[in-house]
């Protein structure tokens, strides 16, 4: 609940579900699909393999977590009914049985990819070469429900079944309007932990090798770091005294700098918007010159997880985070 705080008393705000906003299931279905790796932190992160087909019996997402256990999520705009936990019981049943050959195939399908789950899933998750095997995939299964309000016969539901040790949730979600902007409420758990945007903060932001192998030799050069089309909207999530830490797929933490601009600068002609940078770490011209921290190692020194499938690689860092990881990388380069 969002609450307007005025003169030491708190005025509780009005919610809206997304169908006040002529938003569809569908609609919130795409929206969480899409954001997992942001809505979710450290060891909540989820990775979505699969979504509802029309006219099938089926969840409405699917989501692996670390270990490959399967999340299964029935979503609703508004105030949902306690058979819901049914229904999603009678997916689990479905699902629950899969193994990792029609997980892998759904994925293919759903991702429109020849790329193998279980390597997709090792990259997404910073696994290294500690790839999971099939056998490894979907031994577990967990049940979320998602709406904007809950009857509390779903609540006295949700709870009998916890009781009987299935593991299920509901998670309530909510939009809020103030002035003309809109905003979006969704409580993840475990914990819902992240570290707010407005402190001094550390970012891994991708070099995106994966559409441009030179681009990070060119944001070395000129002393930047960059995001380009669709994804340059990322950019905007560095303040001035940040720092950045430069992840380079397939590879890792290759370098690090300190934002130096206030305002996002342009590059038309690229398609490119980027922050000038102070580099902390040295401007390498070409890989063999490349020394890094792995995924792997990052998570084991942080004694944290991250989610690698995007952008920026969430969660954000702290400043002492970040000066460790910048600590070790220039001993690396020593």
């Amino acid at each position: 609940m969002l609450f307007k705080y005025k003169n030491n008393s708190l005025e509780p705000l009005p919610y809206y579900d997304y169908s006040d906003f002529k938003g569809k299931e569908k609609d919130l279905e795409n929206l969480l699909a899409g954001n997992l790796g942001r809505l979710y932190t450290e060891s909540g992160q989820l990775m979505t393999i699969f979504q509802e087909r029309p006219w099938q019996e089926e969840p409405d997402l699917c989501a692996l977590d670390k270990d490959g256990n399967l999340i299964i999520f029935e979503l609703k705009l508004g105030n949902v009914q306690c058979n819901t936990t049914i229904q999603v019981m009678r997916y689990a049943q479905l699902f629950g049985q899969k193994k990792y050959a029609e997980l892998n195939r759904i994925f293919k399908q759903y991702k429109n990819t020849d790329e193998e789950l279980k390597n997709v899933h090792a990259e997404t998750f910073g696994l290294g070469d500690a790839i999971l095997s099939e056998e490894q995939f979907n031994r577990k299964q967990k049940l979320i429900i998602v709406g904007s309000s809950s009857d509390i016969s779903l609540i006295e539901a949700v709870d009998y079944w916890k009781s009987k040790n299935l593991d299920i949730d509901f998670l309530p979600y909510r939009f809020y309007k103030i002035g003309s902007d809109i905003y979006f409420d969704f409580f993840a758990k475990p914990y819902d932990y992240h570290i707010n945007p407005r402190g001094k903060k550390g970012i891994l932001f991708d070099t995106n090798r994966s559409h441009n192998e030179n681009s990070v030799w060119d944001m070395f050069a000129n002393s930047k770091i960059s995001a380009y089309g669709s994804a340059s909207r990322y950019i905007h999530s560095f303040n001035k005294g940040d720092y950045v830490l430069y992840y380079h797929k397939g590879w890792g933490v290759i370098g690090a700098g300190i934002i130096k601009t206030s305002s996002v600068e342009e590059n038309p002609g690229e398609d490119e918007l980027y922050h000038t940078v102070d580099l902390l770490t040295p401007a390498i011209k070409d890989k063999n010159d490349i020394k890094y921290i792995s995924a792997l190692e990052l998570c084991s020194l942080l004694n944290k997880n991250f989610y690698f499938a995007s952008t920026i690689k969430s969660p954000y860092l702290s400043a002492g985070e970040a000066e460790l990881i910048i600590e070790e990388l220039k001993k690396k380069y020593q």
